[in-house]
């Protein structure tokens, strides 16, 4: 038995606040390209390493309203699929939730598609063996109830039983509770012999066995989703499965640091660039600098990188060069620099109100304000990363206006 196991498509994803980032337009065709072009490549592989099916375990598409454009192509891909006669079972998440009667997405024969309510699918190879495939899709946007429980314990009629899953694990350092939370413990209890996962985009094994997977998305869209992004590809050996990772997307996102002592200030945004030229990119990065230093940093650097004029003025000369460097730059961020405050009783009150104002408690009451927002909005601001980059940031801006008192009565005469 050989399939795929992937995830978290988004189709047709905006890329929000890409558009505008001073992108050139081919580049930023690239871009709204990636993430059919990461499905296709996945597609390319199905059919390459000759599976027996492909699960697409929940959002599929970046909304519920997806595109007519975004529809075609799928079902392009799919059709592509059955002349290989590779199965294909699809379930929706909170993303592409659906309530819709499956016959009328004009899926082809090849393709099944998950009701809102948890079933089980038995499809036989051509070897005989029988897998069973339970799942559910969503019928809206959040679903706070652990349906996990409603999925049937293992079959000892069928030779393998897989689960789809498009959830999260309850355990997660998010706020995941609206997406069908489960433990470990209770997926392990179903006595499944593989776990397809979706709806978190870090590619990551929950079991050491290495068969309770969530795959990632296919193209990351921001800095937060990094790295390499793909699919898996599982098979067995014996009674045993193993799982492959397999690269697709044609855009990667990269943090790179750069220490300041190691660039010409007066020449700050050409001397970065000349740092990422060396580092020879040989497929399309989307990255973000990260400035270092060990000292205090000029106050004019710093205004240069919170006002956005740095980004600015390397925008401007990457347009000419984002094809010779195969990247594209982002965003920058100001260094940490932990000793700003001028005395040490000044650093003391620095640092209480630091730890007041920059914690959780005032995170998640700040939060409460994007309940308005699009879920991905939420969600996107709700991860651990991001909280961490909005803690570094705002205190870089705290540092930045501190005032040395000496300063103010030297003003003052």
């Amino acid at each position: 038995m050989k399939f795929i196991h992937t995830a978290d498509l988004h189709l047709d994803s905006p890329f929000l606040g890409l558009k505008n980032n001073g992108l050139p337009d081919e580049l930023w065709e690239k871009v709204h390209q990636s993430t059919f072009d990461s499905f296709k490549r996945i597609i390319d592989g199905a059919i390459e390493q000759q599976v027996d099916f492909v699960l697409l375990v929940g959002d599929l598409f970046d909304r519920e309203e997806r595109s007519v454009a975004a529809d075609a192509f799928l079902i392009n891909q799919l059709n592509r699929l059955k002349d290989h006669e590779i199965e294909a079972f699809v379930s929706f998440g909170n993303h592409d939730y659906s309530t819709a009667d499956p016959a009328s997405f004009g899926y082809p024969a090849n393709t099944q598609v998950f009701g809102n309510q948890v079933e089980t699918k038995r499809y036989p190879l051509h070897d005989g063996t029988v897998v069973a495939i339970n799942g559910f899709s969503f019928d809206k946007q959040w679903i706070t109830q652990p349906v996990i429980q409603e999925y049937p314990q293992a079959v000892s009629d069928a030779t393998w039983n897989i689960g789809m899953l498009h959830g999260s694990l309850s355990s997660l350092n998010s706020p995941e509770a609206n997406y069908a939370p489960f433990t470990l413990s209770e997926l392990q209890e179903k006595g499944y012999d593989y776990w397809a996962l979706g709806h978190i985009h870090k590619r990551q094994s929950l079991n050491a066995q290495g068969t309770i997977n969530y795959s990632g998305n296919t193209q990351g869209r921001h800095i937060n989703e990094s790295g390499e992004k793909g699919y898996l590809l599982v098979q067995n050996e014996g009674q045993q499965l193993t799982t492959t990772f397999k690269p697709t997307a044609p855009i990667i996102w990269e943090k790179v640091t750069m220490s300041l002592a190691d660039l010409s200030t007066d020449q700050l945004a050409a001397s970065m660039l000349e740092k990422i030229a060396d580092l020879k990119y040989s497929k399309l990065h989307f990255i973000r600098i990260e400035l270092t230093s060990d000292t205090n940093v000029d106050p004019a650097i710093l205004n240069q990188i919170n006002n956005g004029d740095l980004l600015d003025e390397l925008q401007e000369l990457n347009t000419d060069k984002w094809q010779q460097l195969n990247c594209w730059i982002t965003s920058v961020e100001a260094p940490q620099v932990s000793d700003v405050v001028y005395s040490t009783i000044d650093q003391k009150y620095f640092n209480q109100a630091r730890e007041a104002t920059l914690n959780d408690d005032v995170f998640n009451q700040v939060l409460k304000d994007f309940s308005k927002q699009p879920a991905f909005i939420k969600d996107e601001v709700s991860q651990a990363d991001a909280k961490h980059e909005i803690y570094d940031q705002a205190g870089t801006i705290l540092q930045e206006n501190v005032v040395n008192p000496d300063d103010v009565e030297e003003d003052s005469k």
